[in-house]
């Protein structure tokens, strides 16, 4: 009885071990990982370094702020670089929208709602236009939006006259947008996590999402299986310009004004925020939460090296030895990790992995450890090999 009671234990053990380290191999295939490793390792380090200044409410408030407005755009280009294109107009847009709400409001005495609704309008027509360019002609995205980037900020310093623009906001419409929120933290942040869950949604749970990813990893394979991709691809570009612009309309909330540089640069930064979440350059594989924690993994870069009295070109420094490190680690951890074979010859999380994790445990309960852990290595004898992805 003893015995029996020891093999028991031991199969326990051991198939919990398998367990465990399949969900290990799998959280680590998830491109979430990298980010959340970035934002914890840099949390740690920021903490160490300006332990008087750092760890305290305020500098949360001060990397939440940055991390809102700069993560909505984030997402935007996101689920467009998962589709498989790019968009360096989105700070122009969202210059141009910031425009357009402040001239609305100020010249027009638009109620504030309309004006924000019209701005938002203004960047998806925007976005449709690139969209439409790229469809219609063939030409790479990079290029497309590249050149309309110098059209749009072209026009916005055109209409601003190179100087700010400033408004009147009605403090409802300032609150709702930029406001406080709880404790200190800004309205901001709510509209950052409100629409990051719904591009999660989107992404994970909707046909469309499927269209994106499947448009991003093959778009030929796409069309023939029924996938309308230059819809796809239109749509894409319309939300990444209209999340532009949203941020556009948050700034004009918060700063009364807008100026004929607003919005420059943020493109990149997306672009950035977007590669340390662990989306690949090359499409098809993403993550709308890894870029919400790269957002605040970048927040807090800008925050803490301030803190910690750091030059200003570390900045910009350390934010291109993350991005670099981010990109070098996604890629060898994916491969890596789609490589290894715990499960005996399942390579990546499937029904089948889930099988066999069910057939180990079964197995060691019933014979104990010693033939448990030749099951381990035959856990898949019966079942059709998983193909590496």
């Amino acid at each position: 009885m003893a015995a029996g009671t020891g093999q028991g234990a031991s199969a326990a053990r051991l198939s919990r071990r398998v367990v465990i380290g399949e969900a290990a191999r799998r959280l680590l295939l998830r491109p979430e990982a990298t980010s959340l490793a970035a934002a914890v390792i840099l949390f740690v380090a920021f903490t160490i370094l300006s332990p008087d200044l750092f760890p305290y409410k305020l500098t949360y408030i001060s990397f939440m702020s940055v991390a809102a407005e700069l993560g909505i755009v984030s997402i935007g280009v996101t689920l467009l670089m998962i589709g498989g294109h790019f968009d360096l107009s989105a700070g122009a847009v969202l210059g141009l929208a910031s425009y357009v709400c402040v001239l609305l409001m100020r010249d027009y005495g638009a109620p504030s709602l309309l004006a924000a609704l019209s701005a938002v309008a203004v960047g998806a027509a925007l976005g449709a236009v690139n969209g439409a360019l790229v469809v219609r002609f063939r030409i790479h995205s990079f290029v497309v939006t590249l050149g309309t980037m110098l059209i749009w900020r072209g026009v916005v310093i055109a209409l601003t006259g190179g100087f700010p623009v400033m408004a009147t906001i009605p403090a409802g419409f300032k609150a709702a947008m930029a406001g406080p929120l709880l404790d200190g933290f800004k309205m901001s942040m709510l509209w950052f996590f409100v629409i990051g869950a719904l591009g999660t949604f989107l992404l994970t749970r909707t046909r469309f999402g499927n269209w994106i990813q499947a448009r991003g990893q093959n778009e030929q394979a796409a069309r023939n299986l029924g996938v309308p991709v230059d819809r796809v691809t239109i749509v894409l570009f319309m939300l990444t310009s209209a999340l532009a612009a949203v941020t556009g309309v948050i700034q004009v909330a918060r700063f009364s004004s807008v100026d004929a540089l607003r919005g420059e640069g943020i493109e990149l930064q997306a672009v950035a925020v977007t590669v340390i979440g662990g989306t690949l350059l090359s499409g098809g594989y993403g993550s709308v939460v890894g870029t919400m924690l790269g957002a605040i993994t970048f927040g807090m870069i800008q925050v803490g090296l301030v803190l910690a009295g750091a030059p200003g070109h570390f900045f910009r420094t350390l934010t291109g030895v993350i991005v670099v490190g981010a990109v070098i680690l996604n890629t060898s951890v994916a491969r890596r990790m789609a490589r290894s074979k715990p499960l005996g010859g399942f390579r990546r999380d499937s029904e089948a992995a889930d099988a066999a994790i069910a057939g180990i445990a079964a197995a060691a309960a019933r014979n104990g450890g010693q033939s448990a852990t030749a099951d381990i290595g035959g856990a898949g004898a019966g079942l059709p090999e998983e193909p590496t992805r």
